[in-house]
């Protein structure tokens, strides 16, 4: 595994691209022959995605920023889902039996911290013009010293989030890997039935809490910068 967030790495590369892919046909066939009626399908699973979405941004981000930030966590909410399930399919890899998670490579999380990191500022700017934006980092909560503490928590925001989704996606593919690696004997084949299943079952679960947590706190970051409150 490489944690390199510079040397250019094909797998994480590849099955990000798959990832996306991946969502981008589910867009399209969701809305390939769209209904009026009552929706079936897909596109059934889109709308009821669309509408718990724009409930939860509702209830967090300003009402002028909603609209944008909906799209905006549904589709990085269906990437990540898509991207942190990828390594816990047995699909054929490289030298090994399973491929691994984008996400459970160090440079995909980190990319895209650093762009919700950009976007939140864009938000603080947008929405507060560049002097409210400006004060906000140097005058809030503390005159001239509110730099300091502006710069430590907006720095911490993008470190936080890769981190906790690189770090959980990780953990869940090395252990489901060490579960298949045990000797193939009898017992050997039902603790891996067993427990492989078990924590495929666990790591699932927790592929998506990760999914959700990353959107949810996106969506917190940017309403909290957009906020003239702040």
């Amino acid at each position: 595994m490489n944690f390199s967030l510079t040397a250019f790495q094909w797998p994480p590369f590849i099955t990000g691209l798959l990832a996306m892919l991946v969502v981008l046909a589910f867009g399209l066939l969701a809305v390939r022959n769209v209904s009026t009626a009552v929706p079936s399908g897909a596109q059934n699973l889109l709308e009821s995605a669309l509408e718990t979405f724009q409930d939860l941004v509702g209830q967090m981000a300003p009402k002028e920023l909603a609209p944008n930030l909906t799209l905006l966590s549904l589709t990085l909410f269906l990437l990540l889902v898509v991207a942190n399930v990828l390594g816990l399919l047995p699909l054929p890899g490289i030298g090994t039996r399973w491929i691994h998670s984008p996400t459970a490579f160090l440079s995909m999380p980190a990319g895209l911290a650093i762009v919700i990191f950009l976007l939140i500022q864009w938000s603080g700017i947008k929405y507060k013009g560049l002097g409210g934006f400006l004060i906000g980092w140097f005058w809030k909560p503390i005159p001239v010293f509110g730099f300091i503490v502006n710069a430590l928590e907006q720095l911490v925001m993008p470190v936080s989030l890769a981190f906790r989704l690189f770090g959980n996606i990780l953990a869940g593919e090395l252990v489901l890997r060490m579960t298949t690696n045990l000797p193939h004997d009898a017992a050997g084949w039902l603790v891996v039935v067993l427990v492989g299943t078990l924590w495929l079952v666990f790591s699932l679960v927790i592929s998506l809490i990760q999914a959700l947590i990353f959107t949810i706190l996106t969506v917190a970051y940017m309403s909290i910068q957009a906020s003239s409150e702040h």
